[in-house]
């Protein structure tokens, strides 16, 4: 048998092919992994990406329904604080007549101690014929006062300053909210919600029944449990038991417009 003889460069020259031959494939097998993990990294950053986007667009809808609530409960306070400013400049005008009926007239006891008699009937009688709040505490305010006018221990310019301070807390009444426990007229005890002096509300202890006073009939009327959720919203906030916050309760006076 005969072999036939290779020279040794032509026997380099092909180990070097094939060497370089390996190489290259081992190269471009690397290259495929890089580009493979890059397009993996690629659509993992895209799902998140995605993921963001879409919790972005959830985020805008919420704010804009939020908006939309806001902008109506907005409407709504405006048309309360209508009728409530219409009431405080009312007041604010029997207040600034009185200041100047005391101020018109000379500084002397015969002048004024029939006037501040005068003045206490007024408010006797403004009080009777008023949202029946805090009856009890208010009717005994003024007859602690008429007993003062008679009193040789006080002096006229602190008597005067006491029943302009009452004066002055029947017409913060108008700018506040409260709430209260008082027995109610059939005597069961109730909690009582004040908005200002345009609206009364009662509510019973176990949540059942409410009701609220209507001044054009001068008497209570029940309400349907549409406003349970309103009524103990302002108990709340009346009470500070959370931050001040809309709620929706029965006012005739806007409602009947």
């Amino acid at each position: 048998m005969k072999f036939k003889n290779i020279s040794l460069s032509r026997w380099l020259g092909f180990t070097g092919w094939a060497v370089l031959s390996l190489s290259v494939a081992s190269g471009y097998a690397n290259t495929l992994d890089k580009v493979d993990e890059a397009q993996k990294a690629s659509i993992a950053t895209g799902a998140k990406d995605q993921k963001q986007i879409d919790r972005l667009y959830e985020e805008k809808a919420e704010a804009f329904l939020a908006l939309k609530q806001t902008r109506a409960e907005i409407e709504q306070y405006e048309t309360y604080n209508r009728q409530l400013k219409a009431v405080l400049t009312d007041q604010t005008k029997q207040i600034e007549s009185l200041k100047q009926q005391i101020l018109s007239i000379e500084q002397t006891e015969q002048g004024i101690m029939p006037l501040m008699d005068s003045m206490l009937t007024a408010l006797s009688d403004f009080i009777a014929s008023d949202t029946p709040f805090l009856m009890n505490e208010r009717q005994q305010r003024v007859a602690e006062l008429k007993t003062l006018l008679v009193s040789s221990k006080v002096t006229i310019s602190e008597k005067y300053r006491r029943v302009l301070e009452a004066f002055q807390i029947e017409i913060e009444y108008g700018r506040t909210i409260e709430s209260y426990r008082e027995k109610n007229n059939d005597g069961q005890m109730v909690e009582f919600l004040r908005v200002g002096r345009v609206g009364l509300y009662s509510m019973s202890l176990d949540g059942q029944s409410m009701s609220y006073w209507d001044r054009d009939e001068k008497a209570w009327n029940a309400l349907d449990n549409s406003y349970k959720a309103g009524l103990e919203a302002g108990i709340r906030v009346a009470k500070q038991q959370s931050a001040p916050e809309f709620f929706d309760v029965y006012l005739p006076s806007l409602e009947e417009k």
